[in-house]
């Protein structure tokens, strides 16, 4: 195999991610146009509908602000328009008021399970490009990714 420089891995990890972006988007919005893209929702709003699709316990604001890493005001936003899209019912409990759970309707439950399905054909193709590689390169590719990760986590520029 050739020399490669830093430049040209920097380069095309540039490129490549740009296009998984692209990519996973295009494919929510082309698969789904007549569901998803029709209601125009944001990623972490579908990934919520799937959350409380998959969750055998009580789902509450707080549970998904901590699931997901985001403010509670962040979750306020994204349910408001899921709400407002007869996605999600919202539940007082009798015992404490200041406990709200939510609940899929029933347009709410047949979108996370489109957005289910088209999240495991996503990883279903990541896992076939990852089985290409022998144990070694896994491990490389890892420590790599890990790094990228790190690199978002301290907020420097990507």
């Amino acid at each position: 195999m050739a020399k490669v420089t830093v430049e040209e891995v920097a380069d095309h990890l540039r490129q490549t991610l740009g296009h998984v972006a692209t990519s996973e988007n295009t494919l929510l919005l082309t698969r789904t146009a007549s569901h998803i893209g029709a209601y125009q929702l944001s990623l972490t709003q579908l990934q919520i509908l799937r959350f409380i699709l998959q969750s055998d316990d009580a789902v509450t604001n707080s549970l998904l602000a901590d699931t997901f890493a985001i403010s509670k005001p962040a979750v306020t936003k994204a349910l408001r328009k899921l709400s407002k899209e007869l996605l999600v019912d919202t539940h007082t409990s009798e015992t404490d008021r200041r406990v709200t759970t939510l609940a899929l309707t029933s347009d709410g439950m047949t979108l996370a399970r489109e957005y289910q399905e088209i999240d495991r054909e996503i990883n279903d193709t990541y896992l076939g490009i990852a089985q290409k590689f022998s144990k070694g390169d896994r491990k490389t590719i890892l420590k790599f990714l890990e790094t990228v990760e790190g690199t978002l986590q301290q907020g420097l520029p990507f």
